[in-house]
């Protein structure tokens, strides 16, 4: 009788022994799923509070800046001019377009919030064109991307025909060499909407460039219009 109850006793305690020891692992593999999220959640947290633009620009080594190429009035500005602007604050910036383009207007149109800015420029006068290692650039007017109140980049925006995107393109693959363009993609919806949306972008960066900002040639076509512009950035 004894034997009978121990027979019967033994696949009890093997059923609660194997699931005490599932439950185990399942809370070991909670704790450990939900510390990973706590630590990632966090790193992503601090990482967002603590980047900002400003001490990028605190910390960026300027050894490699190109020297400032000074011209003769008259003469297209060389592109090392934009060393007085780019990585500078709004206040440097707007001293800097009344400089080179006075009586120029300054359209400025803030995100808050995203904490960047875009800044058009625009003269009733010709603006003067500006050479990148010789290559000629003539412009309608400019444009600045600024990030927390500085300047990251500088367009140039281009007479928007097909063939002066083409002949930039072929002027900087002879000086940096050939790039892969960036194209960008096309839904169903932007198909019906949009048949005309293009987006095509070449960029070359420091190393490509001159070691130090870094250069792109976009072109772009949307509900306004066809677009193409040359940027010089130093992110």
């Amino acid at each position: 009788m004894e034997e009978k109850k121990k027979k019967r006793i033994w696949p009890i305690i093997l059923i609660v022994g194997a699931a005490v020891f599932l439950a185990g692992i399942i809370l070991v593999l909670l704790l450990g799923t939900a510390g990973i999220y706590i630590f990632v959640t966090q790193s992503r947290k601090n990482f967002t509070n603590t980047y900002s633009y400003a001490n990028h620009i605190a910390n960026m080594n300027t050894t490699n800046m190109p020297t400032t190429v000074i011209t003769t009035g008259g003469a297209p500005y060389d592109y090392t001019f934009i060393n007085d602007v780019l990585t500078k604050d709004e206040a440097s910036v707007e001293a800097w377009i009344n400089k080179y383009y006075p009586g120029s207007s300054i359209q400025k149109n803030v995100y808050s919030d995203s904490g960047t800015a875009y800044w058009v420029v625009n003269s009733t006068s010709l603006m003067n064109s500006v050479s990148i290692d010789g290559v000629i650039v003539n412009y309608d007017h400019i444009e600045f991307h600024l990030s927390d109140g500085y300047a990251e980049e500088i367009m140039f925006i281009l007479d928007p025909d097909i063939g002066v995107f083409n002949k930039m393109y072929s002027d900087f693959e002879a000086l940096y060499g050939p790039k892969q363009p960036y194209v960008g993609k096309k839904d169903i919806i932007t198909v019906l909407t949009l048949p005309n949306y293009e987006y095509v972008s070449y960029d070359w960066y420091e190393n490509d460039f001159d070691g130090y900002y870094s250069l792109r040639l976009t072109r772009s076509n949307n509900q306004t219009g066809a677009q193409n512009l040359i940027g010089i950035s130093k992110n």
